[in-house]
């Protein structure tokens, strides 16, 4: 509420739409907003059932009157909606609903280390040229790339399956992923994401051609292991010549929920990011935090550049 100025008011509600909780901004208190939103909710948690059913994550923004409505859910215990203005962007709304509810339904199930600061990342993101999606169905080549065991294997599984597996298997070569995003009803992409592994030497004179045709890059680090940021420029100059500097490459700092064994900051993270002029996103492939945020950032960013 305080990052989206056109944010009239929000609430927190279960799928049966009771109100979980809610909150609207001090200037609009003359106006009975949690009641109009409660009013809402009423009227269209039938069409949202009958329209996403059992499905845990959908996106859906309504204009009524003078305001727009979102509704957004990225798990099967909460509903996130907000009321704002109308001069609020779709992509504003979706980016915010999107990461807010991803952070609500980690909390309902238990997550005591949960970061609210929102990242440079999002408010990057929201404020994407013009506005507006392309329509159309796309396709992006993603590649991953970073030391063996940062995590890489696991943030992809993470993103396209929502899952995690606590045994540690090594990636021999490279190991490829699909996903389709719908970011809108008329706005598609679908996600290669390449698996690319981490052995330095001895995958050396492969890499190259895991690298052509990319259209973006995490260079993952792991947050507990020494020595890992001074990895990054070793990977950068290693992908450099396929992933253009006009494409996204982002600093992915992985293992955020480790909290007691975390030995590289995001200061540091942050200061590394801007001697390249990357992004960078803090994320937990356990507990899925920010993960989807990271894959966002790069179907956005490769839709702006389209």
């Amino acid at each position: 509420m305080n990052d989206v100025d056109g944010v009239i008011a929000i609430a927190i509600c279960d799928r049966d739409g009771l109100i979980i909780g809610s909150e609207d901004r001090a200037e609009f208190n003359n106006e009975p907003v949690i009641g109009v939103l409660s009013a809402v909710l009423d009227s269209y948690i039938d069409r949202i059932k009958d329209e996403f059913g059992t499905e845990s994550n959908f996106m859906n923004i309504t204009t009524t009157g003078d305001k727009k409505f979102a509704y957004c859910s990225m798990g099967p215990n909460s509903i996130l909606t907000t009321i704002a203005h109308q001069a609020t962007t779709d992509i504003e709304l979706r980016v915010y609903s999107e990461h807010i509810a991803s952070k609500i339904e980690l909390i309902i199930s238990g997550n005591d280390s949960v970061s609210l600061e929102i990242p440079e990342i999002i408010r990057t993101l929201s404020k994407i040229k013009g506005g507006k999606l392309p329509v159309g169905d796309y396709s992006a080549k993603l590649i991953l790339c970073g030391e063996y065991m940062v995590g890489k294997t696991s943030l992809i599984k993470r993103f396209v399956e929502d899952k995690f597996q606590e045994s540690y298997l090594s990636t021999l070569g490279v190991e490829i992923s699909k996903k389709t995003l719908e970011l809108a009803e008329t706005t598609n992409i679908n996600f290669i994401i390449w698996d690319i592994a981490g052995q330095r030497t001895q995958m050396a004179p492969y890499r190259k051609r895991f690298y052509s045709g990319a259209n973006s890059a995490f260079i993952v680090i792991d947050r507990t292991r020494e020595g890992n940021l001074n990895n990054i420029e070793y990977w950068y100059n290693d992908i450099k010549q396929a992933v253009s500097a006009n494409n996204t490459i982002v600093i992915v700092g992985n293992k955020s929920d480790l909290e007691d064994k975390i030995v590289i900051s995001e200061k540091e993270i942050k200061e590394i990011a801007d001697k390249f002029g990357f992004h960078y996103i803090l994320t937990s492939a356990k507990t899925g935090e920010n993960v989807n945020d990271a894959f966002l950032y790069i179907a956005y960013r490769f839709l702006e550049m389209a």
